[in-house]
């Protein structure tokens, strides 16, 4: 009888059920709107949406994006009506009262919140398996229904505790609605925060090679709209039940704990408040640095005012939320506690006592070395290309002990240098320079730097054999079929193309502009100097190679002129 006590009682599910049952009714009619409804306007649309129908792969693909909207939608909603009674004083009184502990009444309203987003779901389930056993829709097979309402219902169940879990914190319903969004975007918006704010007072922190690493998979709503494309990771999955689970806990735990006069406030528990404080105008100060660098296009002393003048906004917002009036002014002193260890953090890495900018494997230590002026190829260990592409390919790995040491010394001279943050307007490059090391460790660092000083740097790295072979791939004999074909595009439309055909032409030609290739400066390839047009090579197996046809090659000119072919055409 006290199991069944904690669990259900008549009268509260009643109670709560004529209260809250319309977001029961708004969620049927919605899923109906979402998933079934879609498939009968196709079917009847006639025989031109039966393909639609027959590509139908999952029942994901059925407006996926609305269906997103919904389960961030919904479950937050149900979760501030449900425990709308704990923010307003009378209501809160009452409900704890009655001759019920908080875990039951707690418990109960936890219960009839899944029940609202299941039976919509399993109910809508129903009608998609109707559809799929009248109509073409031959990939949707019972299966992928189970899926489908596993994984929504364990996304909105997710949704519904974290709004839960968020409404204790608060004692305003308006609060818990924003909070729990925040709560949503906040691990993915931190991190993006903090990370490019890291670039500008740490020369050398690679910030887009940390961004690149997926950060869309810990944007809940962002991962949901993928599951058209890819089912929950058994990890994944896991990793969703145990924050779920989590959330419920805490917000249990913290349900025992809230007092009744929690109503109405801004934040539940007075140990918030300088959590509040000090997380508020952290934020605002990371994107016044965003805004003044990139917005703005400030430099290092445009930043620091970002800082100081977006913090205090921070601070006298979070101030005003938690005393509810903007009679907040005179309370500056509170400022001053933040101030003061973001000032000991920004002098830790401005003046780099952790001793990062200077770090450097050592180099009997390094297996290969990445050059380029891009993060995004640091994790492939392979020179790759794409079929219908341009052939140079500036990010690449270098293992020849001469190339380990330039890049070595290189970047020795940028530490010793210790590039400043550049002017947005200022003629720079980025370089990219990374290390993978022979225990399997990896080290990468990225700056921006005006190409000029360093070109004795560039030219040791960029005209080598090595670094050339990499950059062109028809420079690499066994990788690249047979050229079959050679179309010259000239950059004028009033010239015709030159298309060679003839294999003995084709010879010819392709050796003057392999020596063009392996003689040109590294000048020419940094600084991308004029061309005459573009050149396409048909390769035996159907692959296309773009060239670039800068007027720096020579070889291509003398071989044109011997045919009689360049005076024709410019």
């Amino acid at each position: 009888m006290l199991s069944k006590a904690l669990w259900f009682n008549r009268s509260i599910w009643l109670q709560h059920f004529r209260n809250i049952g319309w977001i029961a009714i708004v969620h049927l009619l919605l899923l109906l709107a979402i998933v079934p409804l879609p498939i009968m306007m196709a079917y009847t649309n006639g025989k031109n949406q039966l393909d639609y129908l027959r590509g139908l792969k999952n029942v994901f693909d059925i407006s996926a994006p609305f269906q997103g909207m919904l389960v961030f939608t919904i479950p937050v909603l149900l979760g501030i009506f449900l425990f709308r009674y704990m923010h307003v004083k009378q209501s809160a009184d009452y409900m704890h009262s009655l001759p019920f502990r908080r875990e039951s009444l707690f418990t109960q309203h936890m219960m009839l919140g899944g029940m609202i987003l299941l039976v919509p779901l399993v109910f809508t389930a129903l009608v998609v398996s109707v559809l799929c056993y009248w109509l073409p829709l031959d990939r949707i097979a019972s299966a992928d229904i189970v899926l489908w309402i596993a994984e929504v219902f364990l996304m909105e169940m997710f949704v519904f505790a974290v709004s839960v879990f968020v409404g204790m914190l608060t004692g305003i319903s308006v609060l818990q609605g924003i909070f729990a969004y925040i709560l949503f975007l906040f691990p993915a918006g931190i991190f993006v925060l903090v990370l490019t704010n890291m670039r500008y007072v740490l020369a050398g922190f690679a910030a887009d090679y940390y961004l690149n690493a997926n950060i869309e998979k810990i944007v809940p709503f962002i991962r949901f709209i993928e599951l058209s494309m890819r089912d929950f990771s058994l990890q994944e999955a896991i990793g969703y039940l145990f924050l779920t689970g989590l959330c419920i806990v805490m917000a249990l735990w913290m349900y025992r704990k809230r007092p009744s006069e929690a109503a109405n406030q801004a934040l539940a528990f007075p140990i918030l408040r300088p959590v509040f404080l000090f997380g508020v105008p952290f934020c605002f100060m990371l994107v016044g640095g965003i805004y003044f660098r990139e917005v703005m296009n400030g430099s290092f002393g445009w930043i620091l005012f970002g800082y100081m003048v977006f913090s205090i906004i921070g601070f006298l917002v979070a101030e005003m939320v938690i005393e509810k009036t903007w009679r907040v002014f005179h309370k500056w002193k509170g400022y001053v506690y933040f101030l003061l260890p973001m000032l000991l953090v920004g002098t830790v890495l401005y003046f780099d006592l952790t001793g990062y900018e200077k770090r450097m494997p050592k180099l009997a230590d390094i297996e290969k070395v990445y050059f380029g002026d891009s993060v995004s190829r640091f994790d492939i260990d392979t020179q790759q290309r794409e079929n219908h592409s341009l052939i140079e390919q500036p990010n690449q790995f270098l293992s020849s002990k001469e190339n380990i040491q330039n890049v070595y010394i290189f970047h020795e001279q940028l530490i010793a240098n210790k590039p400043t943050l550049p002017s947005p307007f200022a003629d720079t490059k980025r370089v990219v320079i990374g290390y993978v090391l022979k225990n399997g460790d990896r080290l990468i660092r990225v700056y921006d730097v005006p190409t000029d000083p360093y070109m004795p740097f560039y030219k040791q790295i960029i005209e080598s054999n090595e670094y050339k072979q990499n950059y062109y791939f028809i420079l690499r004999e066994k990788e690249v079929a047979p050229i079959r074909q050679v179309t010259i595009m000239m950059g004028d439309e009033r010239f015709k193309e030159i298309v060679l055909s003839d294999p003995k032409e084709i010879s010819g030609f392709m050796e003057g502009l392999k020596n063009d290739l392996r003689q040109e400066s590294a000048e020419s390839i940094l600084k991308n100097h004029e061309s005459w047009g573009t050149i396409e090579l048909l390769q035996s197996d159907g692959d296309i190679i773009y060239v670039t046809w800068k007027k720096t090659y020579a070889n291509i000119e003398k071989w044109l002129s011997r045919q009689k072919l360049l005076p024709n055409h410019r």
